[in-house]
C-alpha cells in the first residue's frame, strides 16, 4: 500500500522530507548534522518511520460539534503508550523567511536552524492532527524536534504526551483522535482573521444596501 486509507486523490503523499529552494547550504548542513550523544534530541530508528504509518489511521469527521466537522482527523490504530513516538510530520522543509502566514500546516522545525516544515500542499498522515480545543479536555500528543535515521536529518515528530519523570498521561487508546495544542498564538491569529472576514462581509452588505436604495 503506497498511500494510507482515506488519503485524498491527487494530493502528494510524502515518504521523505521535501527540501524547498529557500534552503541554503548552511540550512542543509544544519539539518543533516547528527546531534551528539549528549544531546537531548531523540534519535528515531528507521524502523519507526516506515510509510504509511501503521500506528495511525485517517478518518473522516462527521460530528457537528467538532471544529473540523466535514474534514478528517488522525486516530490511533492501536493503543499508544505515554511518551512514545508516533510518526514524523513530513512536508516542505523551508527557511523561516519562506514561511506562509496563510498556512495552517506550517510548523517550526528549529528556530536556531531557521528551518520550518509546511504540509499545506504535500505531506503525510501528520498533517491530519487536529487541535484539542473544542474536541477534548486537553491535548494527548505534542510536536517535538527529532533526528530521523531513515532520512539522516532533523524532523518534526508527533509524540504521545506523558511518560516523563512525573509519569503524566495515560497514553492514547485505539480509536481515539490524536490531538495537539497549536498554541495561543495560532488561535489568536485565527480569531483575528475571522473578525476581519466578518467585518469585510458586513462592509460588503452595507455597500450593497446603499446601492439598492
Amino acid at each position: 500500500m503506497s498511500k494510507p486509507k482515506n488519503w485524498p486523490d491527487g494530493f502528494p503523499y510524502l515518504k521523505a522530507p521535501l527540501h524547498d529552494r529557500s534552503l541554503t547550504p548552511t540550512h542543509i548542513q544544519a539539518l543533516k548534522s547528527k546531534p551528539s550523544p549528549s544531546s537531548d534530541i531523540p534519535i528515531i530508528p528507521s524502523a519507526s518511520t516506515t510509510t504509511p504509518c501503521n500506528l495511525v489511521k485517517i478518518q473522516p469527521i462527521s460530528n457537528p460539534s467538532h471544529p473540523a466537522n466535514g474534514q478528517c482527523g488522525l486516530f490511533a490504530a492501536q493503543n499508544l503508550a505515554p511518551g512514545s513516538f508516533i510518526l514524523a510530520y513530513l512536508g516542505r522543509v523551508h527557511s523561516g523567511t519562506a514561511s506562509s502566514t496563510e498556512s495552517d500546516y506550517d510548523l517550526w522545525l528549529d528556530r536556531e536552524m531557521d528551518a520550518a516544515v509546511d504540509a499545506a500542499s504535500q505531506g503525510n498522515e501528520g498533517r491530519y492532527v487536529n487541535d484539542f480545543r473544542g474536541v477534548g479536555d486537553r491535548a494527548n500528543a505534542e510536536f517535538r524536534t527529532v533526528w530521523c535515521e531513515r532520512w539522516g536529518e532533523f524532523c518534526v515528530g508527533v509524540w504521545v504526551l506523558g511518560g516523563g519523570k512525573k509519569k503524566k498521561g495515560i497514553g492514547i487508546k485505539k480509536g481515539e483522535e490524536i490531538l495537539v495544542s497549536y498554541g495561543k498564538g495560532f488561535w489568536g491569529e485565527r480569531q483575528t482573521e475571522e473578525y476581519e472576514y466578518e467585518y469585510q462581509e458586513e462592509q460588503g452588505e452595507d455597500r450593497k444596501a446603499e446601492e439598492n436604495k
